[in-house]
């Protein structure tokens, strides 16, 4: 139906049948239908449709079903409307203060792990500074000590201050009671003195600073002797020899040079080494022989160890040092001691090394004398200057290093070595001694106690190691998983419902 052949829209008809028109239009429309069939089968239509309408009824809602739609609906208004004041609080506040919590104990953690490792390194390298000062402060006591008694101090408490009065022999005074006992900054100190070797009436030592608790209060193990030079594992740190003894040293090395020179052109320099084990009745008794025939011939003891444990004959391990002359005659006398059940000897020839030593060290000192002339004279630039002094300050190095391995090869050379073991008889005994039920019970509690530590210990090194990274997942998976167990309850919530 159009409008164009017809004055009325089909809406305006419809607006007829429901009587929403005016008393105007309803009069020239009725008037329309009279005379245009098509809009009367329109109007028919219409009005059919209309009592169709009228008539259909809508079905009656379950009861279950309204209630469903009704808590979906609740459901979906709370979720949807904006929290106000105290209830947003209420839901955010614990897992904010989850997750506060748990960034709080990473950063914590992450502190822990990168502080500890600075503080102690930074430790470390405080003690064996304070160990390197220590020896420097021990070599300058033992050349005071030495120019004041003639001789260097036979222990480490000889350097110590008196209980009272004036310092003495025993007491010197030279350095403070904490070194003087053997311990500072976490080092431990060990003093050995060392018989005269030929070279000087003072005779000589030798000082050695370990680390009481390694890779805790130090890493590197130092040690010095009369040189003055200051070694770290072996190889050469710093220490130039002590201006108070250097030309003394020097006169020395000289004379030492000499008595080598004339060792080497009458015979081979041998370095000589003997082992002998023995079994005797007591070994007190045959430690006491030891320390006579030492004394006899001139020699020391360089190591010694002595075991006894339960169940176990005592043994006693020692290395001893006597005058290469006086090795045989040595030998012979410490076998009478007791059964002999081991004897070896051998010999080391070190003239080529020795040889090569010398030549080394003279070219050195040639090398040393030169730059000596060249800072004597002052001329060109502060940097040259600098230069040569640095380099002047490397050959002195090397030559205190040399001059401590000749004295050192000489040593070996002059004084024998000879490894003694002496092990007592074993004697078998009816029944043993069992401890009683006190010891026994106190044992057992200890060994639980330490047991417990220990078990403590491990979880706890087992947190500090795996913790942060067992944190940092759950901070990861955190938000995942709870979205994955809402959903989870969500569904088991509405399952019941349509169940229900």
């Amino acid at each position: 139906m159009s409008t164009t052949t017809h004055p009325f829209a089909p809406e305006e008809v419809m607006a007829l049948i429901d009587g929403e028109l005016s008393a105007d239009c309803e009069q020239s429309l009725t008037a329309h239908l009279d005379q245009c069939a098509e809009c009367s089968v329109l109007a028919a239509n219409f009005r059919q449709a209309s009592l169709q309408m009228t008539s259909w009824k809508v079905g009656v809602v379950p009861e279950r079903l309204g209630k469903q739609v009704a808590a979906a609906a609740i459901r979906s208004v709370t979720r949807n409307r904006p929290m106000q004041g105290s209830e947003m609080e209420q839901r955010r506040s614990p897992l904010l203060r989850f997750a506060f919590g748990i960034a709080s104990g990473i950063g914590l953690l992450l502190l822990v792990a990168i502080s500890v490792p600075n503080l102690l390194r930074s430790r470390m390298a405080a003690n064996e500074a304070s160990a390197v000062g220590s020896l420097r402060t021990l070599n300058t006591a033992a050349a005071t000590y030495a120019n004041t008694y003639g001789h260097f101090p036979r222990s480490l408490e000889d350097f110590g201050p008196p209980s009272s009065g004036t310092p003495t022999e025993a007491a010197a005074g030279l350095i403070d009671p904490v070194l003087a006992a053997g311990r500072k900054s976490g080092y431990l100190f060990v003093y050995h003195s060392v018989p005269d070797m030929g070279r000087s009436s003072k005779g000589g030592y030798a000082i050695n600073a370990d680390p009481i608790e390694p890779s805790a209060s130090g890493v590197r193990h130092f040690s010095t002797d009369e040189t003055g030079a200051i070694n770290a594992d072996g190889v050469y740190l710093s220490g130039t020899t002590l201006s108070a003894k250097s030309q003394e040293q020097d006169e020395h090395l000289l004379q030492g040079h000499d008595s080598a020179k004339q060792l080497s052109e009458s015979g081979p320099m041998v370095a000589r080494i003997a082992e002998l084990k023995l079994v005797v009745v007591k070994v007190d008794e045959a430690r006491e022989g030891m320390d006579r025939i030492l004394k006899q011939h001139n020699g020391y003891v360089a190591h010694l160890s002595a075991s006894t444990e339960g169940g176990s004959v005592p043994v006693v391990v020692a290395s001893l040092r006597v005058p290469a002359d006086q090795l045989d005659l040595c030998i012979l006398e410490l076998k009478k001691l007791g059964r002999v059940t081991q004897e070896s000897q051998a010999g080391e020839e070190v003239t080529q090394q020795h040889s090569d030593l010398i030549a080394r060290l003279k070219n050195s000192r040639n090398t040393e004398t030169r730059l000596g002339e060249v800072l004597q004279q002052r001329g060109g630039k502060i940097v040259d200057i600098l230069e040569v002094e640095k380099e002047s300050a490397r050959v002195r190095g090397e030559i205190e290093q040399m001059e401590a391995e000749q004295q050192t090869l000489e040593h070996r050379v002059e004084f024998a070595t000879i490894d003694l073991k002496l092990a007592e008889e074993y004697k078998a005994q009816l029944s043993s001694p069992a401890p009683s039920v006190a010891t026994q019970v106190r044992n057992a509690s200890v060994n639980g106690f330490r047991n417990a530590f220990e078990s403590a210990l491990a979880l706890v090194l087992f947190l500090a190691e795996s913790g942060p990274a067992a944190l940092l997942w759950m901070v990861v998976l955190f938000l995942p998983v709870r979205m994955l167990w809402r959903r989870y309850r969500r569904g088991l919530a509405l399952n019941s419902s349509l169940s229900a």
